[in-house]
């Protein structure tokens, strides 16, 4: 994200160094977990605010794999024939525009000698659409009944640069890269704030990378998931850790003290805010962790450079 400009109403200029560098710490913490390294990465910062989202949007970026198969070949028709009839929540992706549709997948059925899927009770040949299979979040139970539901997959104009892949496949498609524990209200108003690839390129915000979605939004298209703070960590721990996010990212030092001990990916990342009135006993837990740790993480080179007012450790778990 070295190149991505941040937008205001006056003028465009390059993100702060500590914006990229968070960025690039979730890029870090994807690859810890892509090379089977289990840890915890603890990050001192002066105020929150925004650090989750950059930590979140390097993350997401770092993990991205295509999924969306335009070829022939790339018929997922064998795969959803498979699946139980009306038992699972599917959207179709379709692979010549970024139109969507929701629904209980019937079956996978032949018609006239065409693959197909029946979904809510209308036939969608398999040349035209890939399935995207929802899992928690979403519960099937809630659609059972329901014909299928035409959906828009929102694919901002500006995102092609910044984007992993192709716009239809990261946007079209569901996949937990990144949990991110906190204030979800305040991490999506963040989300919201513009940046741009060059000085004349349509403004998008931080959200088309993140693709942040709340737990009990619906049949949403997400890369990442916003969990809310305050609740019980054993409410969602396993529920979690079954999706196998690559990074949880834990805002504020609160959440630190709170949520610590859930584990719910192969690397966390602890963001402790200094002024906080936790910020000591978010301090003093993340020293039982790293006392019962077997050795410290080093950083990388290219995020040996911590940019001032930022302090980071890690250590494998």
């Amino acid at each position: 994200m070295s190149e991505v400009l941040l937008c205001t109403e006056e003028k465009r200029f390059p993100l702060p160094l500590w914006a990229v560098w968070l960025a690039e710490l979730g890029a870090w913490a994807v690859e810890l977990t892509v090379q089977g390294v289990r840890g915890t990465i603890a990050v001192s910062v002066p105020a929150r605010q925004f650090a989750s989202v950059f930590v979140g949007c390097g993350a997401v970026y770092s993990a991205f794999e295509p999924q969306l198969d335009t070829s022939p070949q790339g018929s997922q028709f064998d795969s959803a024939a498979r699946l139980e009839p009306r038992k699972h929540l599917v959207r179709l992706v379709s692979t010549r525009n970024s139109a969507g549709f929701v629904g209980i997948l019937n079956e996978a059925v032949r018609k006239n000698s065409r693959e197909g899927y029946n979904v809510g009770g209308s036939w969608m040949p398999a040349d035209r659409y890939r399935i995207d299979v929802l899992r928690w979040p979403d519960n099937a139970a809630e659609f059972v009944g329901q014909s299928r539901i035409p959906e828009r997959i929102d694919i901002p104009g500006g995102a092609a640069g910044l984007l992993p892949g192709p716009p239809a496949d990261f946007c079209g498609f569901s996949a937990l890269h990144c949990a991110i524990v906190g204030n979800g209200t305040a991490i999506q108003q963040e989300s919201e704030t513009l940046i741009a690839t060059s000085m004349l390129a349509e403004p998008v915000p931080l959200s088309a990378l993140l693709r942040p979605r709340a737990i009990r939004e619906k049949a949403r298209q997400f890369r990442s998931v916003l969990l809310p703070a305050r609740e019980d960590p054993e409410d969602y721990r396993e529920l979690v850790s079954r999706r196998k996010p690559k990074v949880v990212v834990l805002d504020s030092a609160a959440t630190v003290c709170r949520w610590l001990g859930a584990e719910m990916a192969p690397v966390t990342v602890a963001l402790v805010e200094r002024t906080a009135p936790s910020g000591e006993a978010a301090a003093d837990a993340l020293k039982r962790y790293r006392a019962r740790s077997p050795e410290d993480l080093s950083l990388p080179a290219d995020l040996a450079r911590v940019p001032a007012g930022i302090e980071v450790l890690a250590w494998q778990s």
